[in-house]
């Protein structure tokens, strides 16, 4: 027993000693990279490894035509969306996915498959592709040593993933349903209690600016007066009058905000400004008698 006691002891020693002196850092021939981008409300991830050309022929040799490629070195390229998104016409559910690719001369098949954490090409499982669809490969603007991925913000609702190495450049758009998940944001928010004045007030903004939430955009923005008196909830406040028809009363919000503004001029104030003097200039002609300006 004491034998046994003395190996066990002597094992765990030699363990602490590695793990204390044997972690040699050295440069990694492809190193980890992580791309992340805010679309809308979703954000999209990618987790890879960035191979170098080091002089040598990529496209049709190391990298061949054909065959499903990992998109990457050492591991499967992760590829992560914190909402649903749409890809080629097919939606992928939040999570983390796995990214391959079956790159070609001319055409690319692009693959979302659902077992991340997959090694590579040789864990690759068709029967889990939740996607793929075609992409065009093209002369990448500048020539890149490192495989590198980015994600080009194209609206709200849509981004572009790129790949591009060497002077080979691929793309394909993500659908993100922006408008949807903001306003489901909104309806948990507005069920929690202790709501910020600025929360308040950007739940009205957002809901005012795509239609939602009709029945709640006054309360909110209400709301968010009573806990502070401020240039950015009055003019919402005025807009949203104003589409109903309320000239009488926007005009007075929007005239409260204009000298709010002024009085307490800032940076944040003067990103406003020229939307507020519009909307004021607008209104004008619905002043109170004596206080038109």
């Amino acid at each position: 027993m004491n034998k046994k006691i003395g190996t066990i002891m002597i094992v765990a020693a030699t363990l602490v000693y590695a793990r204390a002196f044997g972690q040699l850092s050295l440069p990694a021939p492809s190193p980890k990279a992580t791309v992340k981008q805010t679309v809308g409300v979703t954000d999209i991830e990618i987790e890879y490894s960035r191979p170098a050309v080091k002089g040598r022929k990529v496209w049709g040799d190391l990298v061949p035509f054909g065959k499903v490629w990992r998109t990457g070195a050492n591991a499967a390229t992760a590829f992560k969306v914190s909402t649903d998104v749409e890809i080629g016409g097919k939606k992928i559910s939040k999570g983390d996915h796995a990214l391959f690719s079956i790159p070609g001369e001319k055409d690319w098949v692009i693959i979302i498959n659902s077992n991340e954490g997959q090694k590579g090409s040789v864990d690759y499982k068709e029967n889990l592709d939740l996607v793929r669809l075609n992409a065009k490969a093209e002369k990448a603007p500048e020539f890149k040593e490192r495989l590198e991925f980015s994600i080009d913000i194209l609206s709200d609702d849509k981004a572009k993933v790129w790949l591009s190495w060497e002077n080979v450049r691929v793309g394909f758009e993500v659908k993100t349903a922006t408008t949807e998940n903001a306003g489901k944001n909104i309806a948990e928010f507005a069920n929690k209690a202790d709501g910020l004045w600025i929360d308040l007030a950007n739940a009205a903004r957002y809901s005012f600016e795509n239609n939602l939430n009709t029945d709640k955009q006054l309360v909110w923005i209400d709301q968010s007066i009573a806990l502070k008196d401020h240039f950015f909830n009055k003019t919402i406040k005025a807009k949203i009058l104003k589409a109903a028809g309320k000239n009488e009363e926007a005009y007075t919000l929007i005239a409260a905000a204009k000298e709010f503004g002024e009085k307490n001029p800032s940076g944040f104030y003067n990103v406003y400004k020229p939307e507020i003097e519009k909307l004021y200039t607008e209104l004008s002609a619905f002043a109170p008698k004596g206080k038109k300006k």
